[in-house]
């Protein structure tokens, strides 16, 4: 696998495997939320932050994108899944911070086990506007 920088020319792929992905992991949210934020993830998030691909013959297959020390994606094709793709990614970006925070729905408990069993502790909890959904606000430090 190759870990590589995202450039403009993979914001639509990057996109649709953040709206596949998202629509399973967080079930407990309706899909229109997703649809509704496609065009936010291409145009705002994605260029406005540190993004990196993981790369398997040819196919991007996952991301992770950071605002500064703030995780703001991690997402693995859900085919993917359970392959050690999300491990590698974290463990890139844990080289370049020595802090790293992030939110992650309460109800996501596949993502908070595997936060947790990277080092991420649980630092606070609130309920995230735009969905009424309560998340855990957590952090790694080196």
């Amino acid at each position: 696998m190759e870990i590589r920088e995202l450039v403009s020319k993979d914001i639509d792929i990057v996109v649709d495997l953040w709206y596949e992905t998202s629509i399973i992991a967080h079930d407990f949210i309706p899909g229109d939320y997703w649809k509704n934020n496609k065009g936010a993830m291409a145009f705002e998030y994605l260029p406005n932050s540190e993004t990196y691909l993981a790369i398997e013959n040819g196919e991007i297959v996952g991301f992770v994108a950071m605002i500064e020390n703030f995780l703001a994606a991690i997402f693995v094709d859900n085919q993917f899944q359970g392959q050690g793709i999300g491990k590698s990614l974290l463990n890139f970006v844990k080289h370049k911070r020595t802090r790293i925070k992030l939110n992650v729905y309460e109800k996501n408990r596949k993502s908070i086990d595997f936060y947790k069993s990277q080092g991420f502790i649980i630092k606070a909890i609130s309920e995230e506007e735009k969905t009424c959904e309560n998340e855990f606000l957590m952090e790694w430090t080196r």
